[in-house]
């Protein structure tokens, strides 16, 4: 049996995706929020192979293409709509010697798919009025080689009228005139729909089924003799009873054909030829009682359908002795779906697919298109290829995830772990909140919904990054987020050991999220010990700095704008004394937090006066602030944060009100 797996997928200028290379396994799971692409790419299959439309092409393209059309060279010298797909290839059958790029028993190959606006058009471009004209000035190049041909511009040319069903998988609505050596993408969509006529889901999905039981009995000669015994009694005992009508049909008959009237003839025997199933849900203690498969809820409809549908596949090209590689692409399997039942799904459904392509003897590569984090934990659990389907700006991109993190697997794995045990909503989230510890993390809703509530209508994540944010930052660079904001306590120590700060010079943090209130946060991120001189000096309300975040495929531009904050805590005027982590930040934010916190006996009894007489000590959370521990004083927080006299930290405040602008 051939072995031919899509091993890469490149894309350039199509609708929002602007330059995306994706890598595929056997079996890949595409993670992504609605409206990122993710649909695009398995458009781009047909829109490639019959002929590109206006709104096929990037925007952004577009727009320039009419911006500058009377100076053509600007815009279109480097410019092109394109698609290649590169596979990997074993034992290739002489139908599919269409795809052998070498004399060998494995290999790669790569066809290219261009379109370009060529010179020669440039004249034309010139007169355009509407932009819809544009599409019919490109012209559509093909080729075809080696991974290494493509590498040194050796490919061969393919005239642009080529039929691509051999060169690239292509959908089919009827298999019956699929030929030998073509390539078939099955796209199968949620069920989307249930209605009581013939259309409901519990009889469009036992249709499915329908060849594969007929594959099953139409060779069994046992199964054939029992019908045929139906069939006997049935004519016996129940035909006769039709013979009333039998005699009206006769009046219909030619009177020239008295002898051969219409008959009606009851068609058991053609059960075998087209039989018909139903899936229901039936109980030992209840002969003859069924809950059809609409009854189950429309999470199972869904699955079954699926399941169905991929069977369905399978028994056809069986029946008709087909075995040409099939490319599954499953769009949200997670509709209707519960949480657990999408773990079950991830978890089966490669065996349940493997299982029938090795009896039927057909190649298959599965796709699964994606936006629930369950998937996206799943997928990780069973180490299927993951790729990330991610929004910025106009742009979509999709991202490799063993290549995220500029090749460092410490920073991937490390943010795998966070992604898995924490929160897998960050895959799909625009913007990110890294936090320190867990006290951070319960008050945090609470402080956004307070003061910045629009922030909690958009795709937000949070991740628990202690005080070592520079190991994941690579793979967070990676990940293409619009915002990341690391929230962080300032966690000085003074050389006498206490937290007084009487000489700045003589002042530490040993916190390593804050080498980013460096100029140069590139530094070592192993550094035992942060001056803060120059920020002790100045005494701010707040303390914050931006950098921006660059991708490893990316290029640093100095003119884009901040795309990361980090923020910790600022002096304290109204107090006299700096707070050096969240729970005094809270406390100390204002007259009005001190008096909650006290009037509900959150604070120990002599906290005004260590307040008046040596408020540094109040650092010392545990041993002469808080009646009770971290975890206790947040949740007991949330009471007091939704007071109208509450006040949020300055620190906080400026984070947030950056994060939602």
């Amino acid at each position: 049996m051939a072995n031919i797996r899509v091993s890469e997928i490149s894309i350039k200028n199509f609708r929002a995706i602007k330059d995306s290379t994706i890598d595929l396994q056997q079996d890949t799971i595409l993670l992504g929020k609605n409206n990122i692409g993710k649909t695009s790419l398995l458009d781009a299959f047909q829109s490639f192979a019959y002929g590109l439309k206006i709104s096929d092409i990037n925007l952004a393209l577009l727009i320039s293409i009419m911006k500058n059309k009377d100076d053509p060279n600007k815009t279109l010298s480097n410019q092109c709509v394109e698609f290649s797909i590169t596979y990997h290839w074993e034992e290739l059958g002489f139908d599919y010697w269409s795809l052998l790029s070498n004399i060998s028993n494995s290999g790669n190959t790569k066809i290219l798919i261009r379109y370009t606006i060529p010179q020669e058009n440039y004249a034309q471009l010139k007169q355009v009025k509407n932009v819809n004209e544009i599409i019919e000035l490109f012209k559509k190049e093909i080729s075809i080689g080696s991974v290494d041909d493509f590498k040194v511009n050796r490919q061969t040319p393919l005239p642009a009228n080529t039929k691509l069903s051999k060169y690239m998988p292509l959908p089919k609505s009827n298999i019956d005139d699929l030929k030998p050596g073509e390539l078939l993408l099955c796209t199968i969509k949620a069920f989307r729909f249930v209605d009581s006529g013939k259309t409901d889901s519990e009889n469009v999905t036992a249709n499915q089924f329908s060849a594969q039981v007929f594959n099953l009995l139409s060779d069994n000669a046992e199964v054939t003799r029992v019908f045929s015994n139906v069939q006997k009694q049935v004519d016996q005992d129940v035909a006769k009873k039709l013979d009333p009508f039998q005699t009206e049909l006769k009046k219909f008959a030619y009177p020239q054909n008295p002898k051969n009237p219409l008959k009606a003839i009851l068609t058991i025997d053609e059960w075998l030829a087209n039989p018909k199933v139903r899936i229901s849900q039936t109980f030992k203690d209840l002969i003859g009682f069924e809950l059809p498969l609409n009854a189950q809820g429309l999470g199972y409809q869904n699955i079954y359908n699926i399941l169905a549908r991929i069977s369905a596949q399978f028994s056809k090209m069986q029946k008709l002795r087909l075995h040409n590689p099939v490319f599954f692409a499953i769009e949200e399997p997670e509709a209707f779906t519960h949480p657990q039942l999408q773990h079950i799904f991830v978890q089966q459904i490669r065996t349940f697919i493997q299982r029938q392509a090795e009896e039927c003897q057909i190649p298959y590569q599965l796709l699964i298109i994606s936006h629930s984090p369950e998937i996206a934990i799943s997928a990780f659990e069973m180490n299927f290829q993951i790729v990330i389907g991610r929004r910025q700006g106009n742009f979509s991109y999709f991202i490799n995830w063993d290549k995220v993190g500029s090749g460092n697997p410490e920073s991937r794995n490390k943010l795998k772990k966070l992604i898995i045990n924490y929160n897998a909503e960050m895959l799909f989230a625009d913007k990110l909140i890294a936090y320190e510890g867990n006290a951070e993390r319960l008050i945090l809703t609470a402080l956004i919904r307070k003061e910045v509530a629009p922030l909690l209508g958009e795709r937000i994540a949070f991740i628990p990054v202690g005080t070592a944010f520079k190991k994941i930052e690579p793979a967070i660079a990676d990940l293409r987020f619009n915002k990341v904001l690391l929230i962080t306590d300032i966690d000085y120590k003074c050389s006498d050991k206490t937290f007084k700060i009487e000489d700045p010079c003589h002042v530490r943090t040993t916190n390593g999220n804050l080498i980013y209130l460096l100029d140069n946060p590139t530094g070592d991120s192993k550094l035992k010990q942060i001056d803060l001189t120059s920020y002790l000096n100045s005494e701010d309300a707040y303390i914050c700095k931006k950098h921006v975040l660059i991708p490893s495929d990316g290029i640093p531009d100095p003119k884009a704008p901040s795309n990361f904050m980090i923020v910790t805590q600022g002096y304290s005027k109204l107090f006299n004394f700096w707070p050096r982590t969240l729970e005094s930040a809270l406390v100390f934010a204002s007259k009005e937090n001190f008096s909650l916190y006290k009037t509900n006996k959150l604070l120990k009894d002599d906290v005004d006066t260590i307040k008046t007489q040596s408020p540094y000590d109040l650092n010392d959370i545990s041993g002469k602030l808080l009646t009770q521990g971290k975890a206790d004083f947040a949740l007991d927080s949330l009471d007091l944060i939704a007071n109208e006299n509450y006040r949020i930290p300055q620190y906080l405040m400026e984070g947030l009100k950056w994060l939602e602008n």
